[in-house]
């Protein structure tokens, strides 16, 4: 570990594969250019003190260090080092990600903090990462690790607890979003999503396996440079989204109003559904956000 370090990582959003994911089915996540940095330097105090723009800023011993609150995810990484830590340590968080778009923020601290107390940027790192988003919150596939670690538009899939397949794409086309104006936690949703399968497993599993079709024929045409052709399987996913109960009204509206402006290739939710945003390609429709897409991952900075 070094004396000082400052790292980014890029937040992501998801372009196919959401729910699927989770169970092992192929996607598509891209990284975006709005970036989480965490500065780390070491302390002569024997004590952890993390601050941000987000939260109070708090301190406390290694030992009475507990992974909750608005800075679990980055306690979790100082816990998941301790071993290797020799005092104290300052961290300073500060994101230019807009949370209101559900960009993966979380994800790009957890990368950019075990970037920093690690040295590491290879798929050990997201390893880990994943490993600490699943303990704190029960589900997560790591894609959104993988586009804050690598960078660029991926193709990925994790199967149970064996190591994810990471490719690297083509850039997309100009991408957009469009926040509803709420959003219902993710793992709420993907709880949900859970416990509709516990009630009806073939049911959901069919969904699942016509999400998994469409993502794969998405990451066939992507792989041929063939974004424009996109429409028709963002299309089906946002369907299969409907029928799996994450998208309501204002997210059809959305989808509708922006498949509707001419020079849009196509759109649909990303994300876990039920509230957040929904994502489109091509020109940036009325009301959407232009986002743009971040082609490196996470970057070390001069801590001068």
């Amino acid at each position: 570990m070094q004396d000082g370090v400052t790292v980014s990582a890029p937040g992501s959003t998801l372009v196919t594969g959401e729910h699927a994911v989770i169970y092992g089915a192929p996607s598509v996540v891209a990284a975006v250019e709005q970036r989480a940095t965490v500065r780390l330097t070491h302390s002569a105090e024997p004590t952890v003190s993390i601050s941000s723009q987000i939260a109070p800023p708090i301190s406390a011993t290694l030992q009475d260090l507990v992974a909750e609150g608005p800075y679990r995810f980055v306690i979790a990484c100082v816990l998941a080092c301790r071993e290797r830590l020799r005092g104290g340590l300052d961290i300073d968080i500060r994101s230019e990600i807009n949370h209101t778009l559900g960009l993966g923020s979380s994800a790009a601290v957890t990368v950019a903090t075990l970037a920093a107390l690690e040295g590491d940027v290879t798929k050990t790192l997201h390893t880990k990462a994943l490993k600490i988003i699943r303990a704190i919150q029960g589900r997560g596939s790591g894609a959104d690790l993988a586009a804050s670690l690598f960078g660029g538009a991926l193709s990925y899939q994790v199967t149970g607890d064996g190591p994810a397949r990471i490719a690297s794409l083509p850039l997309p086309p100009q991408m957009s979003l469009f926040n509803v104006g709420y959003k219902t936690p993710t793992p709420e949703v993907l709880a949900l999503v859970a416990a509709k399968r516990d009630a009806d497993p073939a049911g959901i599993d069919a969904i699942f396996a016509e999400m998994e079709e469409v993502a794969m024929q998405t990451i066939a045409l992507i792989h041929a440079d063939a974004w424009p052709a996109l429409g028709p399987h963002l299309a089906e996913y946002q369907m299969l989204m409907d029928r799996l109960g994450v998208s309501d009204g204002a997210l059809d509206a959305a989808v509708a109003r922006a498949v509707a402006t001419p020079g849009v290739i196509g759109a649909k939710i990303s994300g876990s559904g039920l509230g957040d945003c929904v994502l489109a390609f091509g020109e940036v429709p009325e009301g959407f956000a232009a986002v743009d897409v971040a082609p490196q991952g996470v970057v070390f900075h001069d801590n001068g």
